[in-house]
């Protein structure tokens, strides 16, 4: 499938952090693959090109917009609990024709997702999105910046909890796939500030659709 010069992408560049002090690598790299198939599978009516691992401890993938994107980060970010990602979006054309899996393809919409996490290991960012527009970019880097902040401070279990809430209809949903009490399931919600989190991802969503304007 050729590209189309006026065609617009999201390319997204995963980078696990400290990659180098990992003791267990090739675990690492296991749970990588792992969450690459996770994701490709859940997401695959969704994705323009497939995930992979492309720089042994990065990953990329490209979207045909920005409408799943939080969601696909909430994929990885839930198949890679305990392992620290960084992430690079950036919006743009294609230069290159696409394939099945995001390698070997090129053009401002990659560009623009590598400076997004060059500019992230720089400033210790979470997500860092370049592209959408000076404003635009500058709101969503504030608040995703925020939220990074307060995901750094989450135990594996708070980040567990998390990510089976987001998907749940009900705590007792979450509290009877982790056999604890729904209280237990509230504590950790509220310790990993859970509704505030919710609104913040909401925020994002809003701008990355282009519902806030410049």
């Amino acid at each position: 499938m050729e590209k189309t010069t006026d065609q617009i992408f999201v390319a997204v560049i995963g980078d696990v952090r400290g990659s180098r002090k990992t003791a267990d690598r090739q675990g690492t790299q296991a749970r990588l693959e792992g969450a690459m198939a996770r994701v490709n599978e859940v997401f695959a009516d969704d994705l323009t090109a497939g995930f992979l691992v492309t720089l042994g401890d990065e990953f990329q993938g490209l979207l045909p917009g920005s409408d799943k994107l939080m969601d696909v980060i909430a994929e990885l970010e839930s198949a890679l609990t305990g392992i620290p990602v960084r992430y690079g979006i950036g919006i743009g054309t294609l230069a290159t024709p696409i394939k099945r899996t995001a390698v070997g393809m090129d053009g401002p919409c990659f560009y623009l997702a590598r400076d997004a996490v060059e500019r992230g290991k720089r400033e210790n960012r979470w997500v860092t999105v370049a592209g959408f527009g000076e404003v635009r970019d500058e709101l969503m880097n504030g608040v995703l910046n925020l939220m990074g902040a307060v995901r750094g401070q989450w135990t594996e279990i708070q980040a567990e909890t998390f990510h089976a809430a987001r998907i749940a209809d009900e705590q007792k949903q979450v509290a009877a796939a982790r056999n604890v009490s729904e209280a237990t399931v509230s504590k950790s919600l509220k310790s990993a500030h859970h509704d505030p989190m919710i609104e913040a991802e909401a925020v994002v969503a809003r701008l990355l659709s282009g519902e806030v304007v410049e």
